[in-house]
């Protein structure tokens, strides 16, 4: 996915992509000037943002998210666990804001952020309770800026079956027997071990060969019954867009023969971050069957 990301940082703070703010916006009828005056920008400024010419300062992208009526984790969802920067910009405000709000300057901040000054311990109720968080949350963000070489940068978000187990395993950690446990659920039969499992967290040789044993669609199943996420987000991206894309034709042929058909639940209409999901998907399978045509 082409997304631009914030610059002002080696860490982006959200991912940020203007093809979402086009169809939320859409989703929304607003027309771009309307947006524009919501923010108190140009709309010129809104169409930059859309085209990925430029990109929003982070602070600004909560009340963007508002303006569109969109939830600003689906909009634009976050790299990992939140650093100071992060909260500071969650809740909307720059370095020189949040000063002024607590009665001091913007160096604090500044120096807590980039790592090289703790804030002190008298600082840290107050900016908790400006941004909006416990205590707790304040100082463990703190505990990331002064660790940021351990947040996911844009080009390692987890792309193998073991990097995505990895990365859910930080927010819910369960052993590798649990998993296993799990997985041999959805199969019906104690089909992988603790070992198995080791083997799949850590993309090892016997990882194709534990797989290979699993019966279909059962890993997948089981790994998200175990985390709590939907089955696919472990599955490789390719055959998750070509589900889709399975799908869609489906439904294109069912409506060339006249047979009506209705989403279920879809009284609202599709989210603005699933149209643009599917926009990409169906685009970078276009250019794709052209580039195979030429």
């Amino acid at each position: 996915m082409a997304a631009i990301h914030s610059q002002e940082s080696a860490v982006p703070v959200r991912q940020f992509d203007g093809r979402r703010v086009l169809a939320a916006r859409r989703a929304a009828r607003l027309q771009r000037h309307e947006l524009g005056r919501m923010l108190s920008l140009s709309k010129d400024s809104i169409g930059d943002w859309e085209r990925c010419d430029t990109a929003p300062s982070p602070e600004r992208l909560p009340a963007l998210a508002e303006a569109l009526g969109q939830d600003l984790d689906v909009l634009f969802p976050r790299l990992g666990p939140p650093d100071l920067k992060d909260l500071r910009c969650d809740a909307g405000f720059t370095q020189a804001e949040a000063g002024r709000a607590l009665g001091i300057s913007r160096l604090p901040l500044s120096n807590a952020e980039a790592g090289t000054r703790e804030l002190k311990a008298d600082y840290i109720e107050p900016l908790a309770d400006l941004y909006g968080v416990s205590r707790e949350e304040l100082e463990a963000a703190q505990e990331r800026s002064f660790g940021k070489s351990s947040a996911p940068t844009a080009d390692q978000l987890p792309q193998t079956l073991g990097e995505k187990i990895t990365s859910v395993l930080q927010r819910k950690p369960l052993s590798d027997r649990e998993i296993a446990d799990a997985v041999n659920a959805a199969a019906g039969f104690p089909a992988v071990d603790a070992a198995g499992i080791e083997a799949l967290r850590t993309d090892s040789r016997e990882s194709a060969e534990v797989q290979a044993a699993l019966p279909p669609d059962s890993l997948f199943a089981g790994l998200g019954a175990a985390f709590d996420v939907q089955p696919w987000f472990f599955a490789p991206g390719e055959e998750v867009e070509r589900q889709i894309l399975d799908r869609l034709e489906f439904l294109s042929l069912m409506r060339s023969d006249g047979v009506s058909v209705a989403a279920r639940g879809a009284s609202e209409g599709v989210s603005a971050a699933m149209l643009a999901t599917l926009s990409e998907v169906l685009v970078r399978h276009e250019n794709a069957s052209r580039s195979e045509e030429s």
